[in-house]
C-alpha cells in the first residue's frame, strides 16, 4: 500500500531545500557580477581605444578634464559603450573618473600630484602603471591625498571631492583602464584607500576612518610624472 510523506520527512525535505538555497544563491549572484564586470571591462577597453583615437588626431594630447566624455564620444560606437551593466541607471556621462590628479591646494600636505588633462602622451611616465580612468561616483579621480573633509560640505558636494569618490561595483572591487590601454578588475586597497564609497547625500567619505595607501603606492598607480 503506497503512502504519503509524513510532516517530519516533509519539514526536513524543506529545511534541505533552504539549506541548498542559502548556499548557492550568493554564489549564483557573485557569477552573475563576475559577468556584468567581463561586459563592463570589455566596454572600459573600447574607452582605451578612444583615447587612442583622440590622443593621434590631437597631436598625443589627452583631453582635458572637463566634459572628457563629451570629447571621446565620437570615438565611442554608441553611448551604451560608456555604461556598466551593474550601474545601468546612471546617465552614460556618468559612473568613470577620469585621472585628474590633485593640484597643491587639495592635498593634505601641498604635494601636488600630475593626471592625465592636457598631458602629451610621452610625458606619461611608467604608463602601465598608471589609472586613466577606473569606476568612481564622480566625473574625475584622484589619489587619496586629498582631504577627506572636503568631503564635508553641502550636497552635491562641490569642489575638490573627486580624490574620495572610491566605488566597489563588482565583487568588492571595480574595473580600472590604465594608460597603455591594458584594463583589469581591483580592489580599491590596491591603489587608493579602504574607503567604502562616498555618501553623496551627505558628503562624508564612508568609513570615516578610512585609511589611504602608503604614499608610494598611490602615486605609483595615479600619479603621472612618478616613474616607477
Amino acid at each position: 500500500m503506497r503512502r504519503g510523506f509524513t510532516l517530519i520527512e516533509l519539514l526536513v525535505v524543506i529545511a534541505i531545500i533552504a539549506i541548498l538555497a542559502a548556499i548557492l544563491f550568493p554564489v549564483f549572484a557573485r557569477a552573475r557580477e563576475k559577468a556584468r564586470a567581463i561586459t563592463c571591462l570589455s566596454n572600459m577597453k573600447q574607452q582605451g581605444l578612444a583615447f587612442e583615437m583622440y590622443i593621434s588626431d590631437y597631436d598625443e594630447i589627452y583631453p582635458p578634464t572637463y566634459e572628457w566624455k563629451t570629447r571621446l564620444d565620437p570615438y565611442m560606437k554608441n553611448h551604451e559603450m560608456w555604461k556598466c551593466p551593474s550601474r545601468r541607471d546612471l546617465p552614460w556621462y556618468y559612473g568613470h573618473g577620469y585621472n585628474a590628479g590633485l593640484f597643491d591646494s587639495e592635498t593634505t600636505d601641498g604635494n601636488a600630484c600630475a593626471g592625465f588633462g592636457g598631458k602629451s602622451q610621452a610625458e606619461i611616465a611608467s604608463s602601465s602603471y598608471k589609472i586613466l580612468t577606473v569606476e568612481w561616483d564622480k566625473c574625475v579621480s584622484g589619489p587619496p591625498n586629498g582631504d577627506q573633509a572636503n568631503h564635508r560640505g553641502a550636497p552635491p558636494c562641490d569642489g575638490p571631492v573627486h580624490s574620495w569618490a572610491v566605488c566597489r561595483i563588482h565583487n568588492d572591487g571595480s574595473n580600472a583602464l590604465f594608460g597603455d590601454g591594458h584594463c583589469k578588475w581591483m580592489k580599491p586597497e590596491q591603489y587608493h584607500s579602504t574607503t567604502d564609497h562616498v555618501d553623496l547625500d551627505t558628503c562624508t567619505v564612508v568609513p570615516a576612518d578610512a585609511q589611504a595607501v602608503p604614499e608610494a603606492t598611490w602615486r605609483k598607480y595615479w600619479d603621472t610624472e612618478y616613474d616607477v
